[in-house]
């Protein structure tokens, strides 16, 4: 048989909970009258029938039809008896900051087609802080209609959630600012600040607020394998085309070159791809370990006026980091329309330091 209640509060919290129902295994009735006790950093809602009754900001409140006016018809409607109570779901929510660690799981897939590869592989990993905003949102949105609900079990439906809601924001943020991969190394404050914004759209749609953002961003050490190998870019295309011919050369009994279409365009592909990845290897390297060559050694090989390509093939670095030094104003360079001319004095001041 129910309890008959006449106080309705929470007496203790366990330390990362988040939702607690009132009262503890199992219904109770609530006399009318009964005092409600919400504490700071809590928000109170009655439940009847999947609907909302009415909700309670902190503080006491004495309950009566006039603050749950669903009452004055259920009441009149006989539905508990003729008895001065009533039946109701009733939820605490926790309204303070909660804490979150957050690390990627998988490699976040950033989509920036204006600069190339097309797109980059990040990881990455830090904390956020979020609050509950909407209690009526929050129970809905992360099924918490629960006798209780923990912190680690809201950690488990919003990870996967950011993960996507970041790689979204991500890529609109990369294609807004012009991003690409050497940019996309050097995440900041700035970044994160950008973030909030982007991301506070998504977590108001599930009742909460996104109060701070620390994540630390990188690329991930084989990004141009990564997104070439799901499809991003050129390259793909190349990749697969030097795979059918590898495979080729590997059965010749299988059919001729002619009858997979490869020919010479699969060792183009072949050696275009071989290319690439040592292209990679080079950029890895001078990430790890940078060696500038001395003004005098490359003087004799650099032309007066310079592509950025022509640069970065002299630095032995990517064309992007090239560009990235020219935004930062470390390299002096002529802007030409939508082009970068760089001289010879300049590259040359640039490698003394």
């Amino acid at each position: 048989m129910p309890q008959v209640f006449d106080r309705v509060a929470i007496e203790t919290w366990l330390r990362d909970e988040i939702v607690q129902k009132f009262p503890r295994g199992g219904l109770g009735d609530i006399k009318l009258g009964s005092q409600l006790i919400v504490n700071p950093g809590e928000t109170c809602v009655f439940v009847r029938g999947g609907e909302p009754m009415g909700t309670f900001t902190p503080g006491r409140h004495t309950l009566t039809t006039e603050n749950i006016p669903l009452l004055s018809d259920l009441i009149e409607r006989g539905l508990f008896g003729g008895k001065n109570v009533f039946t109701a779901d009733v939820y605490f929510v926790k309204t303070t900051d909660i804490t979150m660690k957050w690390g990627t799981a998988n490699p976040i897939i950033v989509e920036h087609p204006q600069r190339s590869p097309g797109a980059s592989a990040i990881v990455g990993n830090g904390t956020y802080v979020t609050k509950v905003k909407d209690p009526w949102r929050f129970l809905n949105a992360l099924d918490a209609f629960r006798e209780s609900v923990r912190q680690q079990e809201i950690k488990t439906r919003l990870d996967p959630m950011l993960g996507v809601m970041m790689q979204d924001k991500l890529s609109e943020l990369a294609i807004a600012k012009n991003l690409g991969p050497a940019q996309l190394q050097s995440f900041s404050k700035d970044i994160n600040d950008l973030l909030v914004g982007l991301l506070q759209e998504e977590f108001d749609a599930i009742g909460m607020v996104l109060v701070d953002f620390n994540i630390r961003l990188a690329l991930h050490p084989k990004s141009l394998e990564v997104v070439t190998n799901m499809g991003y870019g050129t390259s793909y295309v190349a990749k697969q085309q030097a795979d059918a011919f590898v495979e080729a050369a590997r059965n010749p009994a299988g059919g001729s070159m002619g009858d997979i279409g490869i020919g010479a365009m699969g060792m183009a592909a072949m050696q275009n791809l071989q290319q690439q990845q040592a292209l990679q290897q080079q950029q890895s390297q001078a990430t790890q370990s940078p060696q500038a060559p001395a003004a005098g050694d490359t003087g004799a090989a650099m032309p007066d006026v310079m592509t950025p390509a022509q640069a970065a093939q002299i630095l032995q670095v990517a064309e992007e980091d090239v560009i990235a030094a020219i935004e930062e104003g470390d390299l002096k360079a002529k802007k030409i329309g939508r082009a970068y001319r760089i001289s010879k004095t300049a590259l040359e001041e640039f490698l003394a330091g």
